[in-house]
């Protein structure tokens, strides 16, 4: 009667195991990085923004990139402005992915907090308007928005969203007198990562910004001024692994930054370059999970051979 008993016992865990590692059998990976700047102005020591006729030469590109993956598989895009032409590069959104998501153009709205993930893609968007001094009477005030999303919702997928403005915005001028700059803006960072438990040995998610700025002196080739705020680059990095399944987000409820940095004193006649750096990345990668099939195989080969053993010691 115990050899019975212990018999039946081994049958129900051994079918218990495999229910249960068939539930189990889906995992998730997410990220999604978004950085909204508003109101980027370069400002005099008196507190009036710069304008075009503020410097004796003035040249320079506003440029934009956004690129999404999914497997190997790309879409991307550029746009690159003279930043004297009073029109703003405005990247169209790029996905891969079946179906990829239901978000118009320059849609920069979080998706809801995963579990469940929004699907199996890579997806990045870009927008700028306006200007960081006051170009041909309107006001100085520029406002850049990227986002970079990666998705994954099936087994043996790595899906990324890149998106940036900015990495070849420079211009050169030449001070008509001596002054500083000051750069004023305000900063809405947000972050997500997410591996869902039972995922793949490392699966992960990250997402992470930057921005940053630098002047360099072009005769000296030396940089006289940076400014990289941490509530924006290093602070602003998450991520989750297998290791450390769950939800981990930066900035969840939205908080506004304000930032200030004055150079120091500009000389007049002195060439100088400005590089202004603005990105957003997001990684998925999700590793093979038993599916549910290979798990009911599994299970009832332990169910027959809990069955033989039973029968041996009968």
């Amino acid at each position: 009667m115990n050899i019975i008993s212990k018999g039946l016992l081994v049958t129900a865990a051994a079918a218990t195991l495999g229910i249960a590692a068939m539930g189990s059998a889906r995992a998730d990976t997410f990220a999604t990085a978004i950085l909204d700047i508003n109101n980027f102005r370069l400002l005099h020591a008196s507190g009036a923004a710069y304008s075009a006729g503020d410097f004796a030469t003035l040249t320079g590109t506003n440029d934009a990139h956004a690129t999404a993956s999914l497997n190997g598989i790309f879409a991307n895009a550029a746009d690159s402005r003279p930043i004297l032409s009073g029109v703003q590069p405005d990247v169209a959104h790029q996905c891969v992915g079946v179906p990829c998501p239901a978000l118009g153009e320059n849609n920069f709205t979080r998706f809801g907090n995963p579990p469940p993930v929004p699907g199996n893609f890579g997806y990045a968007d870009q927008r700028q308007i306006g200007s960081a001094i006051t170009i041909g009477g309107v006001p100085a005030g520029a406002h850049a928005t990227t986002r970079a999303d990666a998705s994954t919702s099936l087994n043996m997928q790595t899906a990324s969203g890149n998106s940036d403005v900015g990495t070849s915005t420079t211009f050169s001028f030449t001070l008509g007198q001596s002054d500083t700059m000051t750069v004023s803006f305000d900063a809405t960072p947000y972050t997500a990562a997410f591996v869902s438990a039972g995922a793949g040995a490392t699966s992960n998610a990250n997402a992470r910004l930057s921005w940053n700025i630098n002047i360099v002196d072009l005769a000296t080739n030396t940089s006289v001024f940076t400014f990289a705020p941490s509530e924006i680059n290093g602070s602003a990095s998450v991520s989750r692994t297998d290791g450390d399944p769950g939800l981990l987000q930066y900035n969840a409820i939205g908080q506004v930054f304000s930032f200030t940095s004055t150079t120091p004193l500009l000389a007049a006649g002195t060439t100088y370059q400005i590089t202004i750096q603005h990105n957003t990345l997001a990684n998925a990668l999700q590793q093979e999970v038993p599916e549910p099939a290979t798990l009911a195989i599994v299970a009832a080969g332990l169910l027959s051979m809990s069955l033989v053993s039973r029968r041996r010691k009968f």
